[in-house]
């Protein structure tokens, strides 16, 4: 399962829209375990017990944090066994407490969403469940074709159910956070958990089998501990190569920063600008990380410029001198090759100072033959040099200020240009000392 990992700093505590939207959602958990308890079964104690240890377990060794404010915990397992197990109150009822008793959460906010929306995942699953006449006599059941269509079939169904809820209320929190179009967040969350869900329904099925027809009953909890701690090591696993990756473009940064400290934070800003606008233009996961990184290196290649010439003001600068500088994409792109996870990047790195007209360089791409990480760079970039103009941007609206850049004609990407008035309005220009993107 996914959930918000922000902390007090993250959500502000006074963010209107923000509150009202959990406040809603956790009205309507409310609503839910109380239809839940007048319209589905009773649970027996002893069982509900038993997956709401399970629950909690779940939840407390749940994988750290590894990108988009978001973390993951397998509780989604729990979960979808106690739609069958339990019915749709009991499995509301796992949710209410596997996260309630979370010590880490530092907001209000984030721990209350955290176990409204849990609760509903829970809940949603468990009524799906019975929407697809899954069984609840498991016991008298026999033969594998029985069992799939009775139980395998439903349980799909109740999984699907809860992988789209989960992924449409952190949608939601993360839009009114942090103004992410809902679509771009709800593509990026079923990206990375989507596949996981896959995993979950398995090893749901494979618990209610044990707990049932192989009348295992509680000894099935400790079967099913396996393969849940073996999937939480694989997902560790994958988040330390993730932080590995942050920790190789921070480190690049940081040799930028060493020759010209400046750099450090204009390759910060545009970073957060090209990741707001790759947003705004839909990208999937994938794209918008590769804008990100394409971003954040877009000057590496000042690292092969003498220093003499970086502090030296442009306007002194002989042609052959303004040239090396300019050329700097290019070296940068050379930099970086051979680092896999860059490979994609480096395209939006070469090509950055292209021309939509095809009058740019290096190579004078036109159109959309420039790659479009290098089409969002460019404009980020542009926006981010704007904003250290003195002045400049003050009073100005976000239509002026698109207006300014469609003046150097044919220079940019006019669908990027309109994304741009689009996140302008949302965020306005990044102030400086902002910190790069989370």
């Amino acid at each position: 399962m996914t959930q918000v990992g922000a902390g007090p700093e993250e959500i502000p505590p006074f963010h209107r829209p923000l509150i009202s939207y959990i406040v809603v959602v956790a009205v309507a958990s409310l609503a839910l375990g109380a239809v839940s308890w007048r319209f589905g079964r009773h649970p027996d104690p002893a069982p509900l017990l038993l997956l709401s240890a399970m629950g909690i377990l779940s939840f407390s060794v749940r994988a750290p944090e590894v990108g988009s404010r978001i973390g993951f915990s397998f509780l989604s397992i729990i979960l979808l066994s106690s739609a069958a197990i339990l019915g749709p109150f009991g499995a509301w009822f796992v949710g209410v407490v596997s996260v309630a008793v979370d010590r880490r959460a530092r907001a209000w906010l984030q721990a209350v969403f955290n176990v409204a929306m849990t609760s509903i995942v829970g809940a949603a699953g468990a009524w799906a469940y019975v929407l697809a006449s899954g069984e609840y006599a498991i016991g008298g059941l026999r033969g594998a074709g029985v069992l799939a269509v009775e139980v395998g079939l439903p349980l799909i169904v109740a999984d699907v159910v809860g992988c789209i809820t989960n992924a449409a209320l952190l949608s939601g929190v993360i839009h009114f956070h942090q103004q992410v179009p809902v679509t771009v967040v709800f593509r990026r969350v079923l990206a990375t958990s989507g596949v996981a869900y896959v995993g979950y329904g398995i090893i749901g099925f494979l618990f209610v089998i044990l707990w049932f027809p192989a009348q295992l009953g509680a000894f099935s909890a400790i079967l099913v501990l396996a393969p849940l701690l073996a999937a939480r090591w694989a997902f560790i696993q994958y988040g330390e190569e993730l932080r590995s990756h942050e920790r190789t473009v921070d480190t690049l940064v940081t040799a930028l920063g060493t020759k010209e400290p400046p750099a450090v934070e204009r390759s910060r800003r545009t970073a957060r600008l090209a990741e707001w606008l790759a947003e705004e233009l839909g990208l999937g996961p994938s794209q918008i990380g590769t804008v990100r990184y394409a971003a954040t290196l877009h000057e590496i290649g000042r690292l092969g410029v003498p220093v003499r010439l970086l502090r030296r003001d442009p306007a002194t600068l002989t042609p052959a001198e303004h040239q090396l500088i300019t050329h700097h994409c290019a070296q940068g792109a050379a930099m970086i090759e051979g680092i896999d996870f860059l490979e994609e990047a480096r395209t939006g790195i070469r090509h950055q100072g292209e021309r939509f007209d095809g009058t740019g360089g290096p190579d004078r791409l036109a159109g959309h033959d420039i790659p479009l990480a290098a089409r969002v760079v460019a404009v980020a970039d542009r926006l981010e040099e704007l904003s250290r103009a003195p002045g400049w941007a003050a009073g100005r609206s976000s239509s002026a200020i698109v207006d300014a850049l469609r003046q150097e004609t044919g220079r940019f990407d006019p669908a990027v240009l309109e994304a741009a008035r689009s996140v302008l309005e949302k965020h306005g220009l990044p102030d400086h000392g902002m910190g790069g993107p989370e």
